[in-house]
């Protein structure tokens, strides 16, 4: 059993970095219609390391100098499958243009706004070069003119890679495992995943809706027997369930801090994706997910019969897929002018006053009552509550109102449903 976990140790934490990215093609020269732009961020579950081929070099020498290959940025990312309106196709065909990959396999926290130093040892070339600090990529980019911004982030700094290993290797020590990494989340990871969507929000823009994405559950959960090197492993249902809970706690913490931050006035919006993965974690009938690969694949960072790929447990092209369609729901959404961020306003008038009520607007930090006069909006009152009286109204007067929110750094839409006339009493 040490030789086995010795094996995992040391070969799945290459297999189960999590992180993704898209390499350039011959889109990249294509001229954009507009500036609508997305930026693609995180580690390798949005990199798409299970999913080659990454970046376009064709030798072996071209592609450890090639940053899309040295971050693994797969080519089918689920990030250049997104669309906005008003850009043809994919983004995917618009890289360089209106889509933008920084995505790395393996990437922390902390290579936001850092290198990222990568090692190679691959067809009898060996060595490391550093990758660019995700945030760089804003450089190229016209202040003020990013959309969205989509990532996953987290996976790596709480040591999936280890909490998988301890589930193949030594199932009694889980809970053990489990209970150091949420001391360290509340130690700091949370400190530096909020950091890191701070200075996303500060290299995109207040006006760049920030999208974070969850990670979906990743076994079987009636249990599966995997082979790694010439074992057969066998996890038990009960196990599964530990790594699978440890999965939804992380994605039920990283969207309360991003309600935390919208609330605090960022525009960031999380992205479940439990749905699409539902029935399709590794070892079912249909996975969207990879199982454990043996031996290193045709673009594996690290040559070897006795490795373990890291493509292993990661999201396959239909994973991708079900990827691109959770995040386009919230992108979708935004886009439809935010129903869900448009208050509702309604009325009730009565002895020369009127009583302006609406819904609490979701990230909402404060709220703007405004009177439709002399041929526009004028502010009447800013608020944090959700009503309004307001007195000394003319009988028979026609008075027509609006409400707006402020979410993310900017005032929503004055929208139909945001507005009403109403004849004084």
């Amino acid at each position: 059993m040490k030789k086995l976990r010795k094996l995992l140790c040391g070969l799945l934490s290459a297999a189960l970095l999590i992180t993704a990215a898209v390499p350039a093609s011959a889109a990249d020269t294509k001229t954009a219609k507009d500036t609508r732009i997305i930026v693609s961020l995180g580690d390798s579950y949005s990199a798409g390391e299970g999913i080659p081929p990454f970046g376009n070099s064709k030798t072996d020498k071209k592609k450890v100098k090639d940053p899309d290959w040295l971050a693994h940025r797969s080519n089918l990312a689920w990030g250049g499958q997104l669309t906005l309106k008003g850009v043809d196709g994919t983004m995917a065909d618009h890289r360089g243009t209106n889509w933008f990959f920084a995505a790395a396999s393996g990437a922390e926290t902390m290579h936001i706004n850092g290198k990222f130093k990568k090692a190679y040892n691959y067809n009898g070339l060996q060595g490391s070069k550093s990758l660019a600090p995700q945030i760089d990529i804003f450089k190229e980019i016209t202040p003020g003119d990013v959309d969205y911004v989509t990532l996953t982030l987290g996976g790596n700094d709480v040591g999936f890679v280890d909490i998988m290993t301890t589930a193949l290797t030594n199932a009694k020590k889980l809970d053990q495992k489990l209970e150091s990494v949420w001391e360290e989340y509340e130690k700091h990871i949370r400190a530096d995943l909020k950091q890191a969507y701070k200075d996303i929000e500060k290299a995109a823009g207040k006006q760049a809706a920030i999208i974070v994405a969850a990670y979906p559950r990743l076994f079987n959960p009636d249990g599966f027997t995997a082979l790694v090197g010439i074992a057969k492993v066998k996890v038990k249902a009960e196990v599964v369930k530990i790594v699978n809970d440890a999965t939804d706690k992380l994605n039920a913490e990283i969207s309360a801090l991003v309600d935390e931050c919208r609330k605090e006035g960022m525009n960031i919006w999380f992205a479940p994706v439990q749905d699409e993965f539902d029935g399709h974690e590794a070892y079912t009938d249909d996975p969207y997910i990879n199982g454990v690969i043996m031996g290193s694949q045709s673009d594996d960072l690290f040559s070897g019969d006795k490795n373990v790929s890291a493509y292993s447990i990661h999201p396959n092209e239909k994973g991708a897929k079900a990827y691109a369609k959770a995040v386009q729901k919230v992108i979708d959404k935004l886009e439809a002018g935010g129903a869900s961020t448009i208050p509702e306003l309604k009325a009730t008038v009565k002895s020369g006053k009127v009583t302006l009520k609406w819904n609490a607007v979701d990230g909402a930090t404060k709220y703007q009552v405004l009177l439709y006069t002399d041929g526009k909006y004028k502010s009447v009152k800013t608020l944090t509550k959700t009503s309004l009286t307001i007195s000394g109204l003319k009988s028979g007067t026609k008075y027509k109102y609006a409400v707006r929110a402020y979410v993310g750094g900017k005032w929503t839409k004055v929208a139909k449903p945001a507005i009403l006339t109403i004849k004084a009493k």
